[in-house]
């Protein structure tokens, strides 16, 4: 071997090594890892009439993106409606496995209607979501080993149609939240669940629960 050969292939092992992000995948036996998190989240797709000023009103995505934030190597949770013309009026359950860490909301899409052909988007960028390098929009995290429910998301019809993240109340029906959630998932039963929400001061209200995590 020449020396230029044995200095370049030196020089190469010196390089840094560059990370790579774990990408969000659905929970499933084979999926599921020990030093990863783990997150619930329910989405009502479906569309709401009469809906402040317009017609109708539906939510058709939602983007979560891991801090620090970059293009090219964090981590997104990217959500979309299973179908723009005929998704259900209920809440759809996800269960993802991801990278442990702080999510932000980066993106959102609200689809409006005044009639059948003059149809808009209300739409969130994360030039509008993060503001002087500060989550306006909102966040939740995730640590390694634990499962955190998030919140149930969809859209209040006030003055003008609004994403809106609700939740489950009181200890109990977490529970029973959890029991029903372990039941589908029961190679995750040992792994605690924490009541964790979707912080924001924009899109839901703040809640707590005063014991928060199911063991």
């Amino acid at each position: 071997m020449s020396k230029y050969l044995s200095h370049l292939l030196l020089m190469v092992g010196l390089l840094p090594t560059m990370a790579t992000a774990v990408e969000p995948v659905k929970l499933t036996e084979d999926t599921y890892k020990a030093d990863l998190g783990m997150i619930v989240v329910q989405v009502n797709w479906g569309r709401a009439w009469k809906c402040g000023q317009f017609e109708n009103a539906q939510l058709q995505a939602l983007t979560f993106t891991k801090s620090p934030i970059d293009n090219e190597t964090s981590s997104a949770l990217a959500l979309e409606t299973p179908s723009k013309l005929s998704a259900d009026n209920q809440f759809l359950p996800y269960t993802f496995v991801i990278e442990p860490g702080e999510y932000v909301l980066t993106a959102f899409d609200v689809k409006v209607a005044r009639s059948v052909t003059e149809v808009a988007h209300i739409k969130g960028s994360k030039d509008d979501l993060i503001k002087d390098g500060k989550p306006i929009g909102g966040s939740f995290t995730v640590g390694p080993g634990e499962v955190v429910y998030i919140g149930h998301f969809g859209l209040d019809c006030g003055a003008e149609p609004f994403l809106w993240r609700n939740y489950i109340e009181g200890r109990k029906d977490f529970e029973r939240y959890v029991n029903g959630f372990r039941q589908q998932f029961p190679f995750v039963k040992h792994v605690p669940v924490r009541h964790g929400l979707f912080e924001t001061q924009l899109f839901g209200n703040s809640y707590s629960l005063k014991d928060p995590v199911v063991k």
